[in-house]
């Protein structure tokens, strides 16, 4: 029987070759991103499943509510937590705290390289499962001065040598010892500082006033993150009411606020239920999960809408196939089988082509689809739930038409259909189209409203000119043999040294204030030369630039001018304003305000200050005719001079321009929508063809008593333009809505109004119309005799 079933359905395969084509593109597509969705949520419940206690092992978290009731909730905790918790030793087998206070950088011969780690103690290793490939795990940590690097670290700063025992000079922090390596794990993490220094030491830096006193602070909320391992058989409960109690003793008056610290069970940290702040790692929250799923299902579904419409639209043709069968003795149960292993069939094939798809995507990295498919395949688990999801789109797809198929009585097969209704007096597949049509425009709308923010903010004047400037990445030498060695190459007419890149700035932030001033403001910062305003070309409002040589000397703009109390640029230029409540600097001039930042975020108040080193990457100014042949010879000057060492250079105006119009993102949401306006379109080309044929004998008596094809045309495609402005009247306010909502969160954005949305329509209708027109200009130029040979 089953051997019956497969020959059957390769037969209506091979048969309806068309509809067969139609049906395995559009869930191929579909179930392509729904592989893509299944190997995203695999990676994210990957991370943490190897450390040794995780049921009985959680993080703390800090909810800090202000006067007024509002919460903010905050994956770190203060530093004296650790200490607090494990007093109560009947509750908390251990605990251990992460002070993420070890940032600098490493001098490795004539490099500077930098390092992000974080200060813990011995514990680390009994309440993580983190392994040493290289030490002792109980002394590790013990020594003052010790030191535990990753594998990649220790591969950056020392090669392929054994790294024990071996100095790193941390600047300003002092000098480490090298007592451990961790294994390189193919685990995840949220956890994954690339050094671990042993808590011990703090202590001592904070009295040499090289960090700042914070270890006994419980203000210290967002600088260390807290974990406990409970004892067995200890609740968790017993431990939050213990955490109540000491919260109401750091915060005892209500007018001031309130503090509460929660459990957060390990594994749920990634991915987390809570929206937190100040977290550590690449986590992702089970919202940004959810969604990612709840979009792959909605296009999914669309596409078993499709498959059943499609399927539908042929019950025509097949009725009289149900009818001999069930003649012949077959059950309704057995033809329901049929139709559903059909159905399963169709969708392993799609299975097999969407995966093609998704390698073909990842082998071109096009919409940033590196998921490791071709990899995670290979592992039974993944292969595992691709068939069994398989599986359920077939049952999702076949079972309607399966059920609709199998209900068909021999006697009337020849009847029309009965037409399912559902909302009202519109048919269940009428129901489905408009679903599929107002989903597609939706999200044609939303993407259309994201390309013309992004091409809008790639194109947008950003107060500086990056065309013609090279940026040279210095990783970790020093500037001045390569800067001389650039100032010599034909067409230079400056270089600059800076300290973060403008299209990613990741800078600091100081404190300043001046005597105009009541209080001190926050400045973000970078170091500059005084070629700055050369290379890229930024106008001064007062003032005047950097003095070759000179330190102690600032450039503001026109932001951080207001926020320091002044009136105007001019009333800036020369003043002193005292930095950090150490040392005091010279305005020296005052920039016009420009985005240094990426253009969605708005220009805060910043400075550049002249402190004649700590840069990390060379701006070179350049009039050349060839670029490309500019940055060959920049990349000869670099091989010459660090020979071996990876060059990494670009130009400034092409960086920006790829890094603002987000074409990775736009991409992907421009083959999603294509993706669901196709799987509608296929939808409508269903609903027309069976119509069409419902009609065929209509249509022939119409021809007969004179009609002609043009009003033909329009009796038949009436209905759809319908269904087609139904979906408009219900897509076009949602997408509108979406669009806005995102246009909000930039400074900087579009007008998105009629003209927008009247467009996306226009788009829509016209592939929508050249689906309807092709179908019913064929039937109303067929035979009237064929239709009528038989009345």
């Amino acid at each position: 029987m089953i051997r019956n079933y497969l020959l059957l359905a390769y037969r209506n395969i091979v048969k309806h070759k068309l509809f067969t084509a139609i049906n395995l593109v559009g869930l191929a597509m579909s179930m392509s991103l729904c592989m893509m969705v299944i190997l995203h949520v695999a990676d994210y419940l990957s991370y943490d499943r190897f450390h040794p206690h995780p049921a009985r092992t959680y993080r703390l978290l800090t909810e800090l509510r202000n006067p007024e009731g509002q919460g903010f909730l905050f994956a770190s905790s203060p530093l004296p937590l650790k200490g607090a918790v494990l007093a109560d030793s009947t509750l908390v087998a251990d605990a251990v705290s992460l002070y993420p206070a070890l940032r600098g950088n490493v001098r490795s011969g004539d490099r500077s390289l930098p390092i992000y780690g974080a200060f813990t103690t011995p514990s680390f290793f009994k309440v993580f499962g983190f392994r040493l490939a290289k030490g002792n795990e109980i002394t590790a940590l013990t020594q003052p001065n010790g030191i535990v690097l990753s594998h990649n670290a220790a591969l950056r700063y020392f090669g392929h040598t054994d790294a024990r025992g071996k100095t790193l000079d941390v600047a300003p922090l002092g000098t480490f010892i090298v007592t451990g390596v961790l294994e390189q794990s193919a685990s995840k993490s949220h956890i994954d500082f690339e050094a671990y220094a042993s808590a011990s030491a703090v202590p001592q830096l904070e009295k040499n006033k090289l960090l700042a006193e914070k270890s006994g602070q419980w203000n210290t909320w967002g600088d260390a993150y807290t974990y406990v391992l409970l004892q067995p058989g200890a609740e968790k409960a017993q431990l939050q009411a213990s955490l109540d109690r000491l919260a109401r003793t750091l915060f005892n008056d209500p007018k001031q606020g309130s503090i509460a610290f929660l459990l957060q069970p390990l594994h749920h940290i990634t991915p987390s239920w809570e929206e937190t702040n100040n977290n550590i790692g690449n986590g992702q929250s089970w919202g940004k999960v959810g969604a990612e799923i709840g979009l792959g299902l909605i296009i999914l579904i669309s596409a078993c809408f499709n498959y059943t419409n499609l399927s539908i639209a042929r019950s025509l043709s097949r009725a009289k196939e149900v009818g001999i069968r069930k003649v012949a003795g077959a059950s309704r149960l057995q033809v329901f089988g049929q139709y559903v292993i059909e159905a399963v069939i169709i969708t392993f094939l799609a299975l097999g082509l969407g995966y093609i798809m998704l390698a073909a995507a990842q082998h071109n990295n096009l919409f940033n689809a590196n998921t490791g498919v071709v990899n995670e395949l290979l592992q039974w688990k993944i292969l595992l739930a691709f068939v069994v999801f398989s599986v359920f789109t077939g049952l999702l797809a076949g079972t309607l038409p399966a059920w609709i198929l199998s209900a068909f009585n021999p006697a009337e097969v020849l009847k029309r259909l009965p037409s399912h209704r559902v909302f009202g007096r519109m048919g269940l597949r009428k129901s489905l189209l408009v679903f599929q049509l107002a989903l597609s425009l939706l999200i044609t709308v939303f993407l259309f409203a994201f390309y013309r923010q992004f091409s809008y903010l790639a194109d947008a004047n950003k107060g500086y000119r990056p065309e013609g400037v090279f940026t040279v990445h210095l990783q970790g030498h020093a500037d001045n043999l390569l800067r001389q060695e650039l100032a010599l190459l034909a067409g230079v007419e400056a270089v600059s040294g800076v300290s973060y890149d403008f299209k990613k700035y990741l800078g600091d932030r100081l404190s300043a204030k001046s005597d105009r001033s009541k209080e001190a403001a926050s400045i973000e910062y970078f170091n500059a030369d005084e070629n700055l305003l050369n290379v890229m070309e930024l106008r001064l409002a007062a003032g005047h630039n950097f003095q070759a040589g000179q330190t102690g000397q600032l450039l503001i703009n026109e932001k951080a001018a207001t926020s320091l109390g002044f009136a105007d640029a001019a009333s800036a230029a020369g003043q002193l304003v005292r930095l950090n409540d150490t040392t005091t600097a010279t305005v020296a001039g005052v920039l016009k305000d420009f985005n240094y930042q990426h253009l969605g975020q708005p220009i805060r108040p910043m400075a550049v200050v002249a402190n004649g080193g700590g840069y990390t990457l060379l701006q070179v100014k350049a009039n050349v005719a060839d670029p490309s042949q500019f940055g060959k010879r920049v990349k000869a000057v670099w091989a010459k001079l660090y020979p071996g060492e990876t060059f990494r250079g670009e130009w400034l105006a092409e960086e920006l321009y790829r890094n603002q119009k987000q074409a990775d993102s736009v991409s992907f949401m421009g083959y999603i929508s294509i993706m669901t306006v196709l799987i509608a379109v296929m939808g409508l080309l269903a609903m027309v063809v069976y119509s069409t044929a419902l009609r065929k004998k209509e249509i022939g008596v119409r021809k007969v008593m004179g009609a002609d094809v043009k009003s033909l045309v329009l009796l038949l495609s009436k209905g759809f333009l319908k269904l087609i402005a139904i979906a408009g009247f219900i897509a076009l306010p949602l997408g509108w809505m979406a669009g806005n909502i995102f246009l909000n969160n930039f400074p900087y954005r579009i007008d998105f109004g009629f003209g927008s949305l009247m467009a996306c329509f226009a788009a829509v209708l016209a592939v929508c119309l050249l689906a309807i027109v092709s179908q019913t200009w064929r039937a109303a130029n067929a035979d009237p005799t064929d239709s009528l040979r038989n009345e």
